[in-house]
C-alpha cells in the first residue's frame, strides 16, 4: 500500500471514528436523525418543493390515495395519519419528512442516496414530548398549526426496520430549521468507506428495504463493491 493510500485510509477511519463519537454524544432517546446526500439540502418536505405549492392539490393527492390504497391494503383500518405516513413511505409527495431514531440508518441514507458526488450530512435534533403530535386530538394532518413529530404506527415492516419517525410540517413550502439542530458532514470521498462500515454493522439494503428487493439490492452492491462475498451473511 502506497503512502497516499495509507493516508487516505487513515483519514477515512478518522472520519468514521469521529462519527461514532458524535453519535455517542447524542445517543439518548430524545435525539432523531436524518441523512442528506447533499449538505446544501434543506429540511423541506417533498410536497412543498414544487414552485407553486397549493393546499388544494395536496388535499386532492391524499384523497385519491385514500380511495385507491384499499386495493392493496384491503379493509385494514387506516386513519388519516396512517394514510399520509403510508403515502410518504411509498414515494407520494407529502408534508412529512423521514427521520430515524438510529443514527446509522441516517448515515446509510446520507451515503447511498443520489447525488453521490457531494458531501453528505447527518442532521440531528432533539425531540421533547411537546414536539410529539397527539393524533387523537389532531386528527387531520393537513390542518396542524405547527410543525411536530409523528410517531407512526407499525403499518409496514420498513417503518420498523428503519426505526422511522416523521416530522409533519405546517408550512410545507418553507424550509424548516428546528432549534438545537446539529449535523455531522461526511466528505464525498469517504461515503463509500462509510457504506462498508455500515454493512459490517448490519445496516444495508436488506435491513433498510426488507424482502427480496432488499436482499437483491444488497447483493448487487456487494458484487459491485467487492464486499463480503466470501462470508456467510
Amino acid at each position: 500500500m502506497s503512502e497516499n493510500q495509507k493516508e487516505r485510509r487513515k483519514r477515512q477511519q478518522d472520519v468514521w471514528q469521529d462519527f461514532l463519537t458524535w453519535t455517542t454524544q447524542h445517543a439518548d432517546s430524545r435525539w432523531v436523525y436524518r441523512g442528506h446526500p447533499d449538505v446544501s439540502y434543506k429540511l423541506q418536505p417533498s410536497i412543498g418543493r414544487k414552485s407553486k405549492y397549493r393546499l388544494i392539490d395536496e388535499t386532492a393527492l391524499l384523497e385519491i390515495f385514500a380511495r385507491r390504497a384499499t386495493e392493496f391494503f384491503g379493509h385494514q383500518e387506516l386513519n388519516r395519519w396512517d394514510l399520509i405516513a403510508l403515502a410518504q413511505h411509498h414515494g407520494m409527495p407529502t408534508r412529512l419528512l423521514d427521520w430515524t431514531s438510529n443514527p446509522l440508518v441516517a448515515a446509510y441514507f446520507a451515503t447511498t442516496s443520489a447525488p453521490l458526488d457531494r458531501d453528505a450530512t447527518v442532521i440531528a435534533t432533539r425531540v421533547s414530548s411537546d414536539h410529539i403530535i397527539d393524533t387523537g386530538y389532531h386528527r387531520e394532518p393537513l390542518a396542524i398549526s405547527q410543525t411536530g413529530f409523528l410517531l407512526p404506527r407499525s403499518i409496514t415492516v420498513r417503518i420498523v426496520s428503519q426505526s422511522g419517525i416523521f416530522s409533519c410540517h405546517h408550512q410545507p413550502d418553507s424550509p424548516w430549521l428546528p432549534s438545537g439542530q446539529i449535523s455531522f458532514d461526511i466528505p464525498r470521498d469517504v461515503r463509500s468507506f462509510f457504506q462498508r462500515r455500515l454493512f459490517a454493522f448490519g445496516i444495508d439494503h436488506q435491513r433498510i428495504m426488507g424482502g427480496l428487493d432488499g436482499l437483491c439490492a444488497r447483493l448487487s452492491w456487494q458484487y459491485a463493491a467487492g464486499v463480503g462475498l466470501g462470508a456467510v451473511r
